[in-house]
């Protein structure tokens, strides 16, 4: 529990950052129609809801530092998938 809380400080540390060099947490509140409330959450590394965090990453063009790598295992676990393929059995003959 412990590397969740500090990686929701961490990831709402860089979110602070990024924010401050552009905007006020009222305006990326409004800007994402989220409260200033939970904008300040966030950055916080308080617990809110996915759609939220996601919001605010979009907006920030941070999106990406999750996609990639959920992308990346993704493609990891089409390749294992595609090797598992079992062969087909082989038809038996009818003829007895």
């Amino acid at each position: 529990m412990n590397e969740q809380i500090q990686f929701a400080k961490a990831l709402g540390k860089l979110i602070k950052h990024q924010r401050a060099q552009r905007m006020a947490q009222g305006e990326l509140a409004t800007r994402t129609g989220l409260s200033r409330n939970t904008i300040s959450a966030i950055e916080n590394g308080k617990s809110v809801s996915t759609e939220a965090l996601f919001a605010v990453l979009a907006h920030l063009n941070l999106l990406h530092l999750l996609a990639e790598p959920v992308n990346g295992q993704l493609a990891e676990l089409d390749k294992r998938q595609q090797r598992k393929v079992r062969k087909p059995k082989p038809e038996l003959s009818n003829d007895f």
